[in-house]
């Protein structure tokens, strides 16, 4: 699989309840390669993102915590961000998964296996996907983390008359360092909540965007969500 066959897709949460929030202003910088940032108060995570994209506010204020069928939401997207290119548009959703569905975070802490099914079930609404590069493993901060691409071709539609494809990723981290025991009886903390990056885009050139986003866990240095590293 090559690297520049993929890049990043659609979250399934972009429709979730977003956590408490700040981000920056809504305003485009003077310089718009200057770096933006977004606080999730609630984690006192920052992620920092490229300055070309544009907060969604309709994606990113949304408060409910329930789906429209009344049952809780298991994840909570909690920014939304896109730019906007006469070649198509490119998005990014940071989201968490919690305890509200004991069974879905217990899923989402083994990372590799639970990013590779989110990916392609994601995906499958447009078409038949194609994971180009599956879960490598890295850290962040010593948070450990994973990574999958994929890709979808879209159908042709009457305002989209030529094939296009959609390249994807999808990176999660865990919120906590895990810990081993130094003993048997020792308690195990259990992990509370994953944090997930997606982005997708119709250019897999743009793939290298993903290298200029970074998060910054508490008061340490931010590190790079998807280090160049990871990818092949």
């Amino acid at each position: 699989m090559m690297f520049r066959s993929a890049a990043l897709f659609s979250l399934l949460l972009v429709s979730a309840a977003a956590l408490p929030q700040s981000a920056d202003s809504s305003q485009a910088p003077a310089n718009p390669n200057a770096p933006k940032s977004f606080h999730d108060a609630l984690l006192n995570v920052t992620y920092f993102y490229p300055g070309r994209f544009v907060a969604d506010p309709a994606v990113s204020s949304e408060s409910t915590s329930t789906a429209a069928d009344g049952k809780p939401k298991c994840a909570h997207s909690t920014f939304f961000a896109n730019s906007n290119a006469p070649t198509g548009t490119s998005s990014f959703v940071l989201s968490t998964i919690d305890g509200t569905c004991p069974n879905v975070l217990r899923g989402a802490t083994q990372l590799g296996p639970f990013i590779r099914e989110q990916i392609i079930r994601q995906l499958k609404q447009y078409g038949e996907p194609t994971v180009t590069q599956e879960a490598t493993k890295y850290t962040i901060d010593g948070h450990p983390a994973a990574i999958v691409l994929a890709s979808v071709p879209m159908p042709v539609t009457p305002t989209n008359k030529l094939p296009t494809t959609t390249y994807a990723a999808k990176a999660c981290v865990l919120g906590n360092i895990p810990v081993k025991p130094r003993k048997k009886s020792d308690t195990v903390e259990p992990t509370r909540h994953v944090l997930c990056y997606d982005f997708t885009t119709p250019h897999s050139d743009l793939l290298t965007l993903m290298f200029a986003f970074s998060m910054q866990f508490d008061n340490d240095s931010p590190q790079p969500i998807v280090p160049g590293t990871v990818i092949r």
